[in-house]
């Protein structure tokens, strides 16, 4: 009997420490346009207004600047310090959002999720801009 308690407890540790992890992002949900699947992506809003999104589906970073419709370049990210060389890609039908692709996906993917602290600069045209999100 006494082993059943152990084993509960562990299980119990075990769900609420992933959900622990689970919570440094914070949660948006959306259905699939044939509203026949929900998906759920993280993301994360930094002080400026910008937003991050880790879309796992797809295994990229999203990184939305509402206020900077023009054409943006991202090459490096830095996550809790260790550069990730990366490629970007404006979407056409939505100018303010810019996907961040990256080689060793799922590798990347798993840092991002575990990540403290997330910045890169973006460059817009010929001005640069640092941005930092902070992950908790």
């Amino acid at each position: 009997m006494m082993h059943f308690y152990k084993l509960v407890a562990t299980l119990f540790l075990g769900l609420l420490i992933s959900q622990v992890a689970n919570a440094k992002w914070d949660e948006e949900r959306d259905m699939t346009t044939n509203g026949k699947e929900e998906l759920v992506y993280y993301f994360k809003v930094n002080e400026q207004g910008q937003k991050l999104v880790l879309d796992k589906y797809v295994k990229r970073l999203i990184f939305i600047r509402p206020d900077k419709f023009y054409k943006r370049s991202i090459k490096q990210i830095k996550v809790d310090g260790q550069v990730i060389d990366v490629t970007s890609d404006p979407f056409s039908r939505y100018p303010e959002q810019t996907a961040i692709v990256f080689e060793n996906k799922d590798e990347v993917l798993k840092k991002l999720f575990l990540a403290k602290k997330i910045e890169f600069n973006v460059l817009y045209g010929r001005d640069e801009a640092l941005s930092t999100f902070q992950i908790k």
